[in-house]
C-alpha cells in the first residue's frame, strides 16, 4: 500500500513538475502613458520583453495597430532569464484628442497558446496619451516626407549656373545613375534638363537599372520658362531671356509613356524648402534639396521668394522657423509653413533618409 500511494505522489509531483515547466512573458509596464503631446510630434518608448519562465519563449509575431510601428527585434526566442528590447513609434500626424495605440505579441506561453490565430489571446502592449492640435501653419515630418521629391538638373555646370529650378541637385547625366544609389528604393524622382530629350534617355535608363518612381520633364527648362517664365528659377543674373510660348501649345505626355511628366505637373509638385540654420550647420548636414537661407537674413531675401509657392521652412529644433513663417504670412506669404520638430524630428521620425552630411 505504501509503495502504491509512493508511487503516485512521484506521479503527481512528475505532473506538476511538467505543468510549471512552460516560458512567461512578462512586461512591468505594459501600458506606457506619454502625457500630451503636439499633433506631428513622434512617440517613441522602448517595452522590455522578458521571459520568467523555466522554458525559452518564443515570439511569432509582433504587430501594432494603425499608426504605429515597431523595430525588429534583436532575438524572437528568449531563454529563462532572458530579455529583449522592443521600440515603438507611433507617429501622431491626423490623430487629435485621446489616442491608445495596441501593440500584439504573439507567443508560446501557455496562456497566450492559440496566439498565432487573430481572434485568440494575445499578450498586448499600449501607448497612450493626448494629442494637441498643430498650428495651421505647421507642417508635419511625415507630410514632407510625403511631399519629398527629388528634383535633378541633367545639365552641364555651366547651364545650372546660369538659371535652375529652386532646391534642384546639380548631377549630369553621365554620373546620374552612381549618384541615386544613395537614394532610397522609394524615392521619388523628377528629372528635367534643357529641352527633355537628355531627360526622356536617362529615366529609361534608370528605369532599366530598377528604379520605380523616376520621371523626366517633357520640354525640359525650356518649356518651363516658356510657359512660367523666371518662376522658381535660381539665376545668376539680374535678367535672363525666357522664350514666348505665343502660338505655341502646351506640350502634353505621349500617351503610355509612363515616364513622362509635363511642366504643369511639376509646378504642382513644387515646393521651396529653406533652412534656416547658419552656414555651418548647413554644410555639416542638411535636408536634400533645402536652399540655405540663414534665419538674420531671411527677411532681406523675401523678395526672392515667390508668394503663390508652398514654402517650407525649418531650423534644427522649430524654435525659429514659427516665428518667421507668422512673419512671412503676414507679408503675404499664405503658403509658408513650419516644418514641425525641424531637421531634429525628421532624424528621429526617418534617419538619414534624405539627409546630406559634410561627408557626401
Amino acid at each position: 500500500m505504501k509503495k502504491v500511494l509512493l508511487a503516485a505522489i512521484i506521479a503527481c509531483l512528475a505532473v506538476a513538475t511538467t505543468v510549471h515547466a512552460s516560458p512567461e512573458i512578462y512586461v512591468d509596464e505594459p501600458i506606457y502613458e506619454f502625457g500630451a503631446i503636439l499633433e506631428g510630434f513622434a512617440v517613441s518608448h522602448v517595452f522590455t520583453i522578458k521571459n520568467v519562465g523555466n522554458q525559452p519563449l518564443e515570439i511569432l509575431r509582433v504587430a501594432a495597430s494603425c499608426g504605429c510601428t515597431t523595430t525588429a527585434l534583436e532575438t524572437d526566442r528568449l531563454a529563462p532569464g532572458a530579455s529583449v528590447e522592443l521600440e515603438v513609434l507611433i507617429d501622431t500626424a491626423g490623430f487629435g484628442g485621446r489616442i491608445s495605440k495596441a501593440i500584439y505579441l504573439y507567443v508560446n506561453d501557455p496562456d497566450y497558446a492559440d496566439s498565432h490565430a487573430s481572434n485568440r489571446p494575445r499578450f498586448t502592449l499600449r501607448v497612450t496619451g493626448d494629442v494637441l492640435r498643430a498650428q495651421p501653419y505647421h507642417t508635419s515630418i511625415s507630410d514632407m516626407n510625403y511631399l519629398y521629391y527629388v528634383l535633378i538638373d541633367l545639365r552641364d555646370a555651366a547651364a545650372y549656373d546660369e538659371a535652375h529650378l529652386m532646391g534642384a541637385i546639380h548631377v549630369p547625366a553621365s554620373e546620374l545613375e552612381t549618384w541615386v544609389s544613395r537614394l532610397p528604393d522609394d524615392a521619388f524622382i523628377v528629372l528635367y534638363d534643357q529641352d527633355g530629350e537628355v531627360g526622356r534617355q536617362t529615366a529609361e535608363q534608370l528605369e532599366a537599372a530598377g528604379y520605380s518612381t523616376v520621371y523626366y520633364t517633357l520640354g525640359g527648362v525650356d518649356e518651363w520658362m516658356r510657359w512660367y517664365e523666371t518662376l522658381l528659377l535660381q539665376t545668376a543674373a539680374t535678367a535672363i531671356e525666357t522664350p514666348s510660348h505665343e502660338g505655341q501649345d502646351r506640350l502634353s505626355c505621349p500617351r503610355g509613356d509612363l515616364l513622362c511628366t509635363d511642366v504643369e505637373q511639376l509646378r504642382y509638385l513644387a515646393y521651396i524648402l529653406i533652412d534656416l540654420r547658419d552656414p555651418e550647420a548647413f554644410a555639416s548636414s542638411h535636408l536634400l534639396g533645402a536652399l540655405s537661407i540663414p534665419y538674420t537674413e531671411i527677411s532681406a531675401r523675401l523678395r526672392n521668394l515667390p508668394k503663390n509657392v508652398l514654402i517650407v521652412l525649418y531650423d534644427q529644433a522649430n524654435d525659429q522657423s514659427d516665428a518667421v513663417v507668422q512673419m512671412m504670412q503676414n507679408a503675404g506669404y499664405s503658403q509658408a509653413r513650419s516644418l514641425l520638430g525641424g531637421l531634429g524630428e525628421w532624424i528621429r521620425q526617418f534617419g538619414d533618409r534624405y539627409v546630406v552630411t559634410g561627408s557626401e
